[in-house]
């Protein structure tokens, strides 16, 4: 990027939120899906004023900027296909005003969900819940209309926003919705940049609308060993009037995943295991309880369990949080990869949708686990493969168009919660039709440049192919540049799914609030290393020997990675390079010379060392007493 606008930037965000190094850059390349696309800059802004500037800026000039909460996305939607900028938001992350008897809050897009409902409780809830909510920003909540186990009651992220400020393409600002309950005047514009990923506007301010926690909370499980009877079972108790407010399912696959990961001892029998939950009035949540045990057994469910205990409705969704991170443990190896992984279908289909990528992945003989949201529709089919064979990623690609085929035939949507990004952009035409064309107009309308997250959702038809910037290029494509650190580290980071939960509890990640000086990041050039794409640098081994293996990462990470086990390989690796740290050599020197770290002269320590042979150290008293 042209220095002069470099320096325009600096001048407008502060020389410290303007990160230009190759290794900073290369660490916000990814995200959990299989792309990846090296930014020119990285820069951080905390207000308005400076997003407005900034976007002024790139407009005048046509940069490329791609907005980035906590780099959570599953579909590539943060990370920049044609470079330029990254603007990263979360250090926007105020909380400004909260009225609760309103039920709304005004937030900046860099505020967690996880801390917003902290500071909400024990009163009121944010009900959107992805299984990131520890670390996702509101704003990229907003951008990918996330949601989560709680859909089925309270909807989507976009139930949940009241209204919207954005700072468009040409640094203008909009307002959109209020903080009235609700609104008919004109278009509803917060409906359509919510979802937009970044395409049409940049969000810098969130009216989201919370509601008061349930007084009472219980939930059953019950298992199946057919698939079709869980189907059934969930199907009337749908429309029964049973106001579920969760409801889970997970297929054989998943269940002998998970089962031998956490010793769960679920039966091998077993096909499909259902977990719900119902909360509100406790009278009226017993006797729903008691009518989903009815239907469970009815519909041939077995060892069903129902309870209203916390510490046991955990014991209960043990399998379910589990499942995701035992999926990259299922194999030494082996990790879980999404592509095309989060469709969704009329809810009476979902047996039959699993049922269909049960025979997909049997046919073409690779590993699928099937589990979701079954209350609303919606299924996640995540392959688990060795992201070193050439032959999988093959299958893969026959797979994933077969799976979306297989969506759109019952009627569904080919992403129910993720978002297009780039992983869905070659398929988003099969869904929308002529619809794909009126979004074109809008982008084109609404930002004529196309420098607002370019490359996403199918608006340019630029992708087209799933492995289009494939972050698995090198290490697929050339395995005679790999730098092995040995089975066991090469397996702990190729397990790395890149989710980011590391980024909670980081100290030095706390400190400069950069991913290179995080888990995710340090992973991210330990790859680099590992497949030949990153040449060992100092600049690099920086970036290693500050983690201060404290081992906090491994304890939030998902898949308990052990960072500190490849931190210490790869360090080790780098010092055999030349690579270690110059106060390193010193002290290794002083050593050497001195027989102590710190380079003193060693007189003073022989002289004392001899005294104390001889028997006649003594202490001196200041006050000039006898007493030794």
């Amino acid at each position: 990027m042209d220095k002069a606008i470099i320096d325009k930037i600096q001048d407008i965000v502060g020389f410290d939120n303007v990160i230009e190094s190759e290794i900073d850059r290369i660490c916000y390349s990814r995200d959990m899906s299989v792309h990846q696309c090296l930014p020119d800059l990285i820069v951080f802004v905390t207000n308005v004023d400076q997003i407005q500037n900034i976007m002024k800026l790139a407009n005048d000039n046509r940069i490329p900027v791609t907005p980035r909460g906590a780099g959570t996305s599953v579909t590539g939607a943060v990370i920049p296909r044609y470079g330029g900028i990254v603007l990263d938001l979360h250090k926007m992350n105020r909380i400004k005003h909260i009225d609760r008897e309103n039920g709304y809050a005004v937030i900046e897009p860099g505020v967690i969900c996880g801390e917003l409902n902290s500071v909400l409780a024990p009163t009121h809830f944010f009900p959107p819940d992805p299984g990131s909510s520890a670390i996702c920003t509101v704003g990229g909540m907003c951008s990918t209309n996330a949601s989560g186990l709680r859909a089925l009651k309270y909807g989507t992220t976009k139930d949940h926003i009241l209204g919207l400020k954005l700072v468009m393409a040409d640094g203008t600002m909009i307002h959109t919705g209020t903080k009235a309950p609700k609104t008919s005047a004109g278009y509803d514009l917060t409906h359509l940049f919510i979802n937009s990923e970044g395409t049409l506007g940049i969000i810098t301010e969130i009216i989201v609308k919370f509601q008061p926690i349930p007084e009472y909370t219980a939930m059953v499980s019950s298992s199946f060993t057919n698939i079709n009877d869980a189907g059934d079972a969930i199907t009337e108790i749908l429309i029964s009037g049973i106001e579920l407010c969760a409801a889970e399912i997970m297929d054989k696959m998943s269940l002998d995943v998970v089962n031998e990961a956490m010793n769960l001892n679920i039966s091998h029998d077993v096909e499909a295991l259902v977990i719900m939950e119902v909360d509100g009035h406790k009278e009226a949540v017993l006797k729903q309880i008691e009518r989903i045990e009815e239907i469970s057994k009815k519909h041939n469910g077995l060892g069903i369990r129902s309870t209203d205990v916390p510490q046991e409705r955990a014991e209960l969704w043990k399998a379910r949080s589990g499942l995701v991170s035992s999926l990259s443990r299922s194999k030494p190896g082996y990790r879980l990869i999404p592509i095309v992984e989060d469709f969704g279908v009329p809810i009476t289909k979902i047996p039959d949708a699993i049922r269909g990528a049960q025979t997909i992945s049997k046919e073409n003989d690779i590993l699928i686990a099937n589990f979701g949201h079954v209350g609303d529709g919606n299924l996640h089919t995540t392959f688990v493969l060795d992201v070193r064979d050439k032959n999988e990623w093959d299958k893969v690609r026959v797979v994933a168009d077969q799976l979306l085929d297989l969506a759109l035939s019952l009627d569904g949507t080919i992403t129910a919660e993720h978002g297009t990004g780039l992983a869905k952009s070659p398929f988003i035409g099969r869904e929308l039709g002529k619809g794909l064309e009126v979004m074109r107009k809008i982008k084109n309308a609404l930002d004529p440049n196309n420098i607002l997250n370019p490359g996403k959702m199918g608006l340019d038809a630029s992708v087209t192919d799933i492995y289009d910037n494939f972050a698995y290029k090198d290490l697929v494509q050339h395995p005679e540049k790999l730098n092995s650190f040995g089975t066991e580290i090469d397996n702990e980071i190729l397990a790395c799914v890149q989710c980011g939960f590391c980024r909670s509890g980081c100290p030095t990640f706390d400190v400069s609030h950069l991913e290179s000086l995080n888990a995710r990041g340090r992973i991210e050039l330990c790859y680099g290393i590992l497949c030949g794409a990153i040449e060992p640098t100092a600049e690099l081994a920086e970036r290693l020997f500050k983690c201060t293996t404290c081992m906090n990462c491994t304890v939030v990470c998902p898949s308990r990675i052990k960072v500190v086990d490849v931190v210490e390989k790869v360090r080790a690796f780098l010092v055999n390079k030349g690579l270690g740290l110059k106060k390193h050599k010193l002290i290794e020197q002083n050593i050497e010379k001195y027989h102590n770290p710190f380079g003193e002269d060693t007189k003073p320590r022989e002289e004392l060392k001899a005294l104390c042979e001889n028997g006649a150290a003594e202490t001196i008293n200041p006050s000039g007493g006898d007493e030794p």
